[in-house]
């Protein structure tokens, strides 16, 4: 979801620039007839998140958006954890912000538990069909094993947070999304997707993948390493 600069609550009328929140809407211009259309969750989504997030498109590299798709929103993101970010987003995607804006890393606005539920109920819907559920099961003790030196093999730490038994608590790099509480946050078979070909989601953002690509076997292996991250 959108990084806006201060909390605040949808439903206030709130002036932000141009935008107005006015009985629960943000009123935008060619958007209006959309929002009092949709359900509560659409209603919010498309007059105050795509501000910055995408809700439909073709994919796009990083550095040409303002913050994450939520074209996909339902293959990538738990629920639950959804649902209790929004209403307190202390937790930073993007340490150093999205793509290294740095205006991204302002606190993202948070909703009411009511209006979150409605807005991750919505997002659930978004789904692509590339991404196929029930593929991704919790890795045997010789996937895992494998998958861990893989993953630091190919150096995933150098730009992603890595939890560690480390006075921080992590270790790693600051490029690309922290992989803290990746098995919280983020769905296995997203990732595994994501991570077979990241440029068919986000393009330019595999650039540091394995080339040539790594047997379909060791992907899993990595992703369901990968899913132990908390």
């Amino acid at each position: 979801m959108t990084r806006l600069h201060a909390r605040f609550k949808v439903g206030s009328t709130v002036a932000l620039g141009i935008p107005v929140l006015l009985l629960g809407l943000v009123i935008l211009p060619g958007r209006f007839d959309k929002a009092v259309a949709a359900d509560p969750g659409e209603r919010i989504v498309r007059s105050v998140c795509v501000q910055c997030h995408r809700l439909e498109g073709k994919p796009a590299p990083r550095r040409t958006k303002k913050a994450p798709d939520l074209i996909r929103a339902g293959n990538k993101y738990q629920r639950d954890w959804l649902a209790g970010w929004l209403q307190n987003p202390e937790f930073k995607h993007y340490p150093v912000g999205y793509d290294y804006k740095p205006d991204r890393k302002k606190r993202h606005l948070f909703l009411p538990a009511d209006q979150a539920k409605a807005v991750v109920a919505f997002l659930a819907t978004r789904k692509d069909p590339r991404i196929k559920e029930g593929v991704m099961k919790p890795g045997t003790p010789e996937q895992l094993d494998r998958g861990q030196k893989l993953y630091n093999e190919h150096g995933c730490q150098n730009c992603h947070f890595t939890p560690a038994k480390t006075a921080k608590g992590y270790v790693g790099g600051t490029s690309s999304t922290s992989f803290i509480k990746i098995n919280e946050r983020l769905n296995a078979d997203w990732v595994y997707r994501f991570n077979q070909n990241p440029n068919d989601f986000e393009p330019d953002s595999g650039a540091y993948i394995p080339k040539p690509a790594l047997p379909d076997e060791d992907i899993y292996a990595i992703t369901a390493y990968m899913m132990t991250l908390n």
